[in-house]
């Protein structure tokens, strides 16, 4: 099966740097959409290395259509061709002899009509009608340089809010907005100011329509691979091919001709003007199939009057049945019931017709249906006016809108009139789209509606993301009702949402597009605290789409005491574990940190049932941003906070109210301060995900130094401590859980996971291990004590393991290789430095590859004796082998306070806030603590590049040395949007760059959250635009 691929632009998103041949070569070419972990900031190329070496972000197709893979390299839509309906293609060759007399006629035609062509450069600000939040760039050229009026493609005015500007040729730009977008056919139009033109003499091409032919030399003009002008040229090879199909979950033209040339453009060419030697516009640039160079052309028929009308500030008027239509060819169409009078009508009526229009889908509920119309119908009139082409059919629907019309069809050899009532198609295209707790819903819209053959009702749901995890009935999201009430539209989801109360939990009934016949049902809680309620809806005067933000209803349900009670077990261990166990649930509303998922659930400890202390991995609950909540005996659920985050272990401290439980019988648990030796015996008990708990009879094993590779972005690891494994492979079934001895119930470790790097397959590994129970109780101890949890002292290195050989090697002498050899009968190591935090005390003073060897005079080769001597020490004496010499020096270990990042803000959609720990732990230095944590797809952040890892250290001319710094910055910022402003970062590669960012507070507001206990959600917003 060939290949398509649409012309769009190419991703400003550079993240994938794989060679141009391989990626189209590969057998796996995927476009990603929103919801994945931002990158970090790439290696600066050369100066003069192409831009084509760096690639955009990917997104998985349906596991169904892994054999038809789409290629969307620097594009937003692809999609493939069924080889049932479209099948040997002719290919025409682009080689075409121009004799020397057009030379210079295509030359002036092509000089001409490269004045009106610009590069978009676009970003759809939000998720919509399948297509994701975008930056990327295209083509498109002036039809009109009075009313500054400039045609491309639907797929790049999008279907959903448009922000973007036009370059020309002279480098001159020009902020554009959408006016129009075809609901069907694959045109839009951008508008600009002509008056904000001040250098550039611009130029119009005509619309030619009904003007093209077989055989037709064509030149295409466009920002071709990104190139800025490129021009290409072709032959038509045909005038009458049925629209391409790019699959599904994506836009899809359809009801129309297209053109068809080899041409062999590719990315950022949608949108390019395809003229004819007159310097005419004959075609409009829209799709190709790869692996040929073949392309694909819009005609401009309904282009052209769409313009015209648009020109005389009218409305265009587009009207249908919800019936789609392909154009068959008369061997075809007699196989399916063409009767020999009715062909010997239609090729009377035009002897050069070789074929018909035969339904191929009729959606029901719609107009066709109720008329009665069926899939393999033959049409033959409309109004008694024989209809044959596409031009015709849309020319009688978009004159009868709301009128009835008579059509007849033929059906097995037989005719069959019947009257439908023709709709405006704008009254079922989506024009608004609703934001609540981090996911993005619109009503239906035809366009998906029609590939599915299902109504065009329902609550679509763009982003299954934040509060409406939907994602496990696969893409294309339906909702039919929420909390018991049917929600057909938009504003049915609307009325029944706002009425619930922030915090309450309801239901979601939902089901597939790809799966119809399943439907499932999810539990939610409405999150309205993090986030605003907005309603976006569509304003084609201004080209913004207006902002309405829905209040939250007045008062909050309180939480009720409720009592429950613990299974039982046949197992003793079990059942005297199980009532200190809980389900935890952490729900993060905005990625920091580098933690690359939004959502984790395992298992907790209750350490403390009289004050509600709860040990937890912070595999699970990473910070404190966040909605933490505790099942308890997997019957009730409430709400709990963090209390303690451990700054090198895998552990944190959690915290709920007894009161809400009632009488429940939690029990505390019992921790052993027995180390875990290899070869005991051991249960492992842990919950996994709505299948109960789980009880695994086990054996410890392999004790070692744990070794954990670094990250990008940077994230929390466990570092400086040995962990344990165990003889199962069921085991890492489980994320989390704690594990008791075989004959009592005491608690002897916790069996943690550790979220690695994604693979090539964008899956996420993980680490299991066991951490031993004696490694908490510096932690558990004083908090069980005094209920306060400890500032615990820490010495700013990571540390690593060497054998006493690699010692030797780095200079170590004999006498120190005998007192460690000595001090060492079972596991001969030595401790060395393998990183340096560089914000600690001891930075400067510590090297990376400094070996220890003693700490305030006692040999230290274990994790265990570091901890012990540095926990409750402000300054440490060290003896360490640094450049093969032996060196004594003092440090000062540094406090911790058991929290992490406290305060973060939101500016162009991108999320700053100080360098979390993991980054300190990484870099030899900090350029700024201003750090880019993440940036949204789409936004102004992301389309400059401002990519996460990198450090602020100027806004404009303002240095930005800390976070205070910057919110100082950009509140005293006097720009309007639209308008740019420069920001100087550094990688942490330590090389220096200039961005420039677009302001938009619309789409993109101003925001800070800072940690505040007293507020309801435990942080703070403060809004600024």
């Amino acid at each position: 099966m060939d290949i398509l691929r649409k012309r769009h632009t190419r991703n400003k998103q550079k993240n994938e740097e794989t060679s141009e041949e391989e990626f189209q070569n590969s057998e796996d070419h995927r476009y990603q959409a929103v919801h994945t972990p931002v990158p970090v900031r790439p290696g600066r190329p050369p100066e003069n290395a192409s831009s084509d070496a760096e690639h955009s972000i990917r997104r998985l197709l349906l596991t169904s259509l892994t054999n038809s893979r789409i290629w969307r390299h620097k594009s937003l839509d692809l999609g493939f061709l069924d080889n049932n309906r479209f099948d040997q293609l002719p290919k025409i060759p682009a080689d075409l002899f121009v004799n020397s007399g057009h030379v210079s006629q295509w030359q002036m035609a092509t000089e001409q009509a490269s004045m009106a062509v610009v590069t978009v450069r676009l970003c759809q600000a939000a998720p919509f009608d399948t297509t994701g939040a975008i930056a990327t760039e295209a083509t498109g050229f002036v039809v009109d340089k009075e009313q500054g009026i400039i045609l491309t493609n639907r797929h790049v005015a999008c279907a959903g809010p448009f922000v973007g500007e036009a370059v020309f040729q002279n480098r001159e730009e020009i902020n554009v907005h959408a006016i129009y977008r075809d609901p069907v056919h694959d045109f839009g139009f951008l508008k600009y100011s002509p008056g904000d033109v001040k250098y550039y003499n611009v130029q119009e091409i005509k619309l030619a329509s009904g003007n093209i032919q077989v055989g037709t030399d064509i030149r295409i003009i466009g920002n071709d691979s990104g190139e800025e002008l490129s021009i290409m040229s072709g032959q038509v090879s045909r005038v009458d091919r049925n629209a391409p199909d790019f699959g599904p979950m994506t836009y899809n033209d359809f009801n129309t001709f297209y053109l068809q040339a080899a041409a062999s453009s590719s990315g950022g060419s949608s949108g390019s003007p395809v003229i004819d030697i007159h310097g005419c516009a004959v075609g409009l640039q829209a799709a190709g199939r790869n692996q040929s160079g073949i392309d694909f052309f819009l005609p401009l028929d309904r282009v052209k009057r769409a313009l015209e009308l648009i020109q005389d500030k009218k409305s265009v008027s587009r009207g249908d049945i919800q019936v789609q239509f392909l154009y068959k060819p008369f061997d075809y169409a007699r196989n399916v019931g063409l009767s020999q009078e009715t062909e010997a009508r239609f090729r009377t009526h035009n002897n050069k017709e070789i074929g018909v229009l035969v339904v191929e889908t009729v959606l029901p509920e719609g107009p066709g249906d109720l008329a009665g119309m069926v899939a393999g119908d033959i049409l033959v009139t409309i109004n008694n006016r024989i209809v044959t082409d596409f031009g015709e059919l849309d020319d009688i629907f978009d004159s009868n809108i709301g009128q009835e019309v008579k059509l007849l069809v033929e059906r097995d050899g037989e005719g069959i009139e019947l009257v439908a009532c023709v709709e405006d198609i704008h009254e079922i295209t989506p024009h608004q789209y609703l934001e609540i707790g981090g996911a993005v819903l619109h009503d239906l819209s035809y366009q998906l509606a029609r590939y599915y053959c299902v109504p065009v009702q329902g609550v679509f749901v763009e982003r299954p993301w934040g509060m409406l995890p939907l994602e496990d009935a696969g893409e294309g999201v339906i909702i039919e009702s929420v909390d018991d009430e049917p929600t057909p539209s938009l504003a049915d989801f609307i009325h029944v949402v706002r009425k619930i109360p922030d915090r309450e939990r309801f239901s979601v009934v939902y089901y597939s597009l790809n799966d119809i016949n399943e439907v499932h049902i999810h539990i939610v809680e409405n999150e309205r605290h993090w986030t605003d309620m907005n309603l976006y809806t569509r304003n084609d005067s201004t080209g913004i789409w207006d902002r309405e933000t829905i209040d939250l209803p007045e008062g909050r349900s309180e939480l009720e005491p409720q009592t429950t009670q613990f299974s039982t077990s046949d197992n003793l261990v079990t059942q005297g574990i199980m009532p200190s166990l809980v389900q935890v649930h952490f729900y993060i509303p905005w990625m920091i940190n580098g933690f690359p998922v939004n959502r984790r659930t395992g298992t907790g400890l209750v350490i403390d049932s009289q004050r509600g202390l709860v040990v937890v991995s912070r595999s699970i609950v990473p910070f404190e941003l966040g909605d933490l909540s505790l099942t308890i005996a997997e019957s009730v659920t409430i709400p709990a906070n963090v209390v303690y985050l451990h700054p090198t272990l895998n552990f944190a401290v959690a915290q709920y109210d007894p009161l809400l439980l009632g009488d429940t019988p939690v029990i505390s648990a019992r921790i052993s301060s027995t180390r875990v030796a290899e070869g005991d015996s051991l249960i492992l008990h842990a919950y996994n995900n709505g299948k109960g708990l789980g009880s695994i009879s086990t054996t410890a094993t392999a004790l070692e130094p744990m070794s954990i590779p670094k990250h990008s972005p940077p994230r929390f690891r466990s570092i400086n401590a040995d962990w344990f494994k165990l003889d199962t492979r069921v085991a890492k079934k489980y994320n989390t859980g704690f594990l008791t001895d075989a004959d009592q119930c005491i608690v002897r470790g916790m069996w943690v996971s550790y979220v690695d790097d994604e693979d090539e397959d964008e899956t996420n590994n993980e680490y299991f291990y066991g951490l031993d129970a004696c490694s908490l109780l510096p932690v558990l101890v004083p908090l069980l004590e005094t209920g306060q949890a400890p500032r615990l002292r820490v010495l700013g290195v990571e540390l690593t393991t060497i054998s006493l050989i690699e010692a030797r090697h780095l200079g170590l002498d004999q006498t120190w290789m005998d007192r460690i050899r000595d001090k060492c009968s079972r596991h001969r190591q030595m401790l060395m430095i393998n990183r340096v935090n560089c914000q600690s005390k001891c930075s400067g003073v510590l090297k990376p590859l400094d070996v220890l060897l003693y700490i305030n005079g006692d040999i230290v080769t274990q994790f265990t004796e570091i901890d012990q001597l540095v926990r409750r020490s402000d300054t440490l004496t060290l003896t360490v082998l640094q450049g093969k010499k032996i060196r004594d020096v003092s440090v000062d270990t540094d406090e911790d306070r058991g929290v992490d990042t406290q305060r973060l803000v939101h500016w162009a959609g991108a999320i700053v806030h100080e360098p979390h720990m993991a980054v300190s732990q990484q870099c030899r230095s900090l350029p700024s603590k201003t750090y880019v944590s993440y940036n949204t797809y789409g936004s102004p952040a992301y389309t400059a590049e401002m990519a996460p890892t990198s450090f602020i250290t100027h806004v404009g001319d303002v240095e930005t040395p800390d976070v205070d710094a910057f919110v100082a910055a950009v509140r005293s910022l006097n720009k309007a949007d639209g308008e740019h402003v420069y920001v100087r970062l550094v990688g942490m590669d330590m090389i220096p760059e200039v961005v420039s960012v677009k302001i938009n507070t619309h789409y993109w507001p101003t925001a800070e959250l800072i940690r505040d206990p007293s507020a309801p959600s435990g942080w703070k917003r403060i809004s600024y635009s």
